[in-house]
């Protein structure tokens, strides 16, 4: 039996460095791309595309050559994010960056989707066919900051293609998530993103063979935690 592949969006020396050491670990072949592949993290990895992911196509051209040179992604992380900071009201960036933001953050996650759902449909029953979009606090209506409105806007408007996936997909094995790590009380994580906890949350997401809540908020070391009644406050 050839060993699974997962193929991340966006690898950087934190997050991507530890997704692609734990589901190694794990006997997945593993492909990554960026824009500006890390040393190390290129290292980690069994295959690296170099792509830019304002551009939507090179998603597509990204999975041809995936498949091409490994195999059919059975996991597919977007990990990729583009953010120009509005720090004197939401107007303050131009329309130029902010479509920019909005097509790393959400066009070309949508065609990550897409790309998945067409490889998942090649692959066999047992096979993990899980989607996982790298989120945080900013899809929650509120938790917003004044610099975030174009990712703010990127994020809500993929956490609402992602909730649709994920309630539709069920029945075919499908899964997909909107991962946001937060702090043992909720707050968002800001600039203390765990990459070992992403990559021990998202291989437990991929390894359990049924759709789990779509918003899979987690904590390090504690995995899954539901959020839900304080982010209604």
């Amino acid at each position: 039996m050839s060993s699974p592949v997962l193929l991340a969006f966006g690898a950087g020396p934190n997050v991507g460095l530890a997704l692609a050491r734990n589901f190694a670990k794990h006997g997945y072949k593993v492909a990554l791309a960026a824009r500006n592949p890390n040393p190390d993290v290129s290292k980690a990895a069994d295959l690296v595309v170099e792509a830019d992911f304002s551009v939507p196509d090179a998603v597509v051209s990204t999975f041809a050559k995936v498949k091409e040179t490994l195999g059919i992604p059975s996991v597919v992380v977007y990990n990729a994010y583009s953010w120009h900071p509005s720090p004197d009201h939401p107007f303050s960036i131009s329309v130029s960056d902010f479509n920019t933001d909005m097509v790393v953050n959400t066009t070309s996650a949508f065609a990550a989707a897409q790309e998945a759902m067409k490889s998942f449909a090649q692959l066999p029953a047992d096979a993990s066919k899980t989607f996982i979009y790298t989120g945080n606090i900013f899809n929650i209506p509120g938790r917003l900051i004044l610099p975030g409105t174009s990712l703010g806007a990127g994020k809500s408007a993929t956490a609402h293609i992602i909730a649709n996936a994920a309630s539709t997909n069920p029945s075919n094995g499908y899964k997909f998530y909107y991962a946001d790590e937060r702090t043992p009380d909720g707050e968002p994580v800001m600039r203390g993103i765990s990459g070992e906890a992403h990559g021990e949350f998202y291989y437990e997401l991929a390894r359990n063979s049924k759709q789990g809540p779509w918003l899979a908020t987690f904590v390090k070391g504690k995995g899954y935690v539901d959020f839900s009644a304080k982010d209604r406050v």
